[in-house]
C-alpha cells in the first residue's frame, strides 16, 4: 500500500517547506514597502517628485498582482520547485537593475521585473503548504506562511529607517538596500535548490504526457494544444466565477487594503503628531503590525483547525470547508474594522505620549485580526479547490493587490482632504462591507 499523499515527509521536513516558503513569500511585499522611508531620498536622486515616486508603489503592486497568475499556471504544468528556482533570478536582477537605475523610467522598468521574479511565492507557496498538510492540520501552517507575506510591509520600513539614518555613502541608502534585496533573493534560491523538495502531487505536464502514449503526429498535435490552455496565465481569473471564490476573494481584498491605508501613511501621522524625527525609529513604529502577524499566525492556525475538529466530532467525521470560516468571524466583523477606527482617532485626536503607546497597542491587535482573516480565508480556498490551490490562490491575490495598489496611491490624498479618522472611518466600513 502506497503512503498517504500527506505523509510524504516527515514531520521536520514540513517544517523546512513553511520556513522557505514563508521566507521567499517575505520578498515581494517587503521590496514594496522599502520605498516608504526613502521616497524623498528617491525622488531627490532621480529628479523628480515625491508624488511620482509614491505612484511607483502602486504600480509596483499592480504587478505582483497579475505576475503570479503566470506563474501559478506554470506550476500546475511544471510543479513548484522549477517556478521557484525560475522566477528568483529574475527577482535578482530587477533588484539590482533597481540599484542601478538612474532615470525614473529606468526605475519603473526594473521595479516591474523585480516584482514579477519575487511574487511567484505570492500564488505557489499556499499550494506548496496544501500539498504537504491535511485539511485538519493545515490552518496552522498557512498561518506561518502568511506571516511572511504580511511581515514583509512592516519589517521594510524598519530596515530602511534604520539605513537611513545610520548607513550613509555617495551612492545613496536606497540603492544600498535594492541590494540587500538582491542577496535576500540569492539567498532564497539556494534554500530552494538545495533544502526545498517538489510537493506537487501530480503535474499537468505528467498528466498529459501519460495521457498522449501513442500516436507520434497526434500526441504533437493534441499535446501543442493543451499545453497552449494547461499554461495560459488568465486561466486562473476563471476561478472567480464560483461564486464561494468571488465572495471570499471580496471579503479579503477589503481587509487587505486596510494594511496598506495604515502602513503607508505611517510616516506623516505618527511621526510629526509624536514628534518623532528619527528616521530609525519612525521605521520601529511599524514593527508593532508586524508583531500582530506573527502572534496572529499562531493564534489564527490553532483557531482555524480547532474549529475544523470542533465540527468534525459533531458530525461523526464528516468536514465541511466552509466550516472553517467560522474562525474569522471574530477578526472580520469586529477587530479588524475597530482597531482601524480607535487608531484613527488616536492619531489624529490624542497626540501626547500615551496616546502613541495606546496606538501601538491598537496597531498590534490590527496586526492580528489581519492574519485572522486572510490565514482563514487562504486556507478555505486551498480546502475548497486542492487540485487548482496556486489558481485560486493566485485570483484571490490578484485582486487583493489591486485593491491595494488602490489604497496606497489614494490613502495620503484623502487624509490631507478629509483627515485621520475619517479615512480610517471609510476603511472600516469598507472593510464591514465585505464580510
Amino acid at each position: 500500500k502506497e503512503p498517504d499523499i500527506y505523509d510524504r515527509f516527515s514531520p521536520a521536513r514540513k517544517l523546512i517547506v513553511v520556513f522557505i516558503v514563508a521566507w521567499a513569500a517575505l520578498l515581494a511585499p517587503f521590496a514594496s514597502s522599502a520605498f516608504l522611508p526613502s521616497i524623498p531620498q528617491i525622488a531627490s536622486d532621480l529628479r523628480t517628485t515625491e508624488s511620482v515616486i509614491n505612484y511607483s508603489v502602486a504600480v509596483y503592486l499592480v504587478v505582483i498582482a497579475f505576475a503570479p497568475l503566470a506563474w501559478s499556471r506554470a506550476s500546475t504544468y511544471y510543479g513548484r520547485r522549477p517556478v521557484y528556482l525560475a522566477s528568483m533570478p529574475v527577482f535578482i536582477l530587477g533588484s539590482v537593475g533597481v540599484a542601478e537605475s538612474r532615470t525614473l523610467v529606468q526605475l519603473i522598468i526594473t521595479r516591474i521585473i523585480q516584482g514579477a521574479g519575487g511574487s511567484s511565492v505570492l500564488s505557489i507557496g499556499a499550494g506548496s503548504i496544501g500539498d504537504i498538510y491535511r485539511p485538519t492540520e493545515r490552518g496552522r501552517a498557512m498561518g506561518w506562511y502568511l506571516a511572511g507575506a504580511q511581515f514583509g510591509p512592516p519589517l521594510a520600513p524598519v530596515v530602511g529607517g534604520l539605513m537611513t539614518e545610520y548607513v550613509h555613502g555617495s551612492r545613496g541608502t536606497w540603492r544600498a538596500f535594492q541590494y540587500l534585496l538582491a542577496g535576500m533573493g540569492l539567498g532564497t534560491f539556494l534554500l530552494v535548490l538545495f533544502f526545498l523538495p517538489e510537493t506537487a502531487h501530480h503535474t499537468e505536464h505528467h498528466r498529459l504526457k501519460a495521457l498522449n502514449q501513442s500516436g507520434a503526429e497526434a500526441k504533437r498535435g493534441v499535446t501543442f494544444r493543451q499545453i497552449l490552455a494547461a499554461t495560459n496565465p488568465l486561466a486562473p481569473l476563471t476561478m472567480l466565477k464560483h461564486p464561494n471564490v468571488a465572495l471570499i476573494t471580496a471579503n479579503s481584498a477589503f481587509v487587505m487594503l486596510t494594511t496598506y491605508c495604515i502602513l503607508v501613511p505611517l510616516p506623516y501621522t505618527l511621526g510629526p503628531r509624536f514628534n518623532i524625527t528619527n528616521a530609525a525609529i519612525n521605521g520601529c513604529l511599524y514593527l508593532a503590525q508586524g508583531t500582530g502577524n506573527i502572534v496572529g499566525s499562531y493564534v489564527t492556525g490553532y483557531i482555524s483547525d480547532w474549529t475544523v475538529h470542533k465540527w468534525m466530532s459533531r458530525r461523526d467525521g464528516e468536514r465541511i470547508c466552509e466550516d472553517r470560516l467560522e474562525a474569522s468571524y471574530w477578526a472580520g466583523a469586529a477587530a479588524t474594522p475597530l482597531t482601524l477606527l480607535a487608531a484613527g482617532c488616536l492619531m489624529q485626536f490624542w497626540t501626547t505620549t500615551p496616546g502613541l503607546g495606546i496606538c501601538l497597542v491598537v496597531l498590534f491587535i490590527n496586526g492580528i485580526a489581519l492574519i485572522g482573516v486572510l490565514a482563514v480565508c487562504n486556507t478555505y480556498l486551498v480546502d475548497s479547490y486542492q487540485t487548482r490551490s496556486t489558481e485560486v490562490i493566485a485570483a484571490n491575490n490578484c485582486i487583493r493587490y489591486i485593491a491595494s495598489a488602490g489604497a496606497s496611491a489614494a490613502v495620503l490624498p484623502l487624509m490631507q482632504a478629509i483627515g485621520i479618522a475619517p479615512t480610517n472611518a471609510i476603511a472600516a466600513g469598507i472593510t464591514w462591507g465585505g464580510f
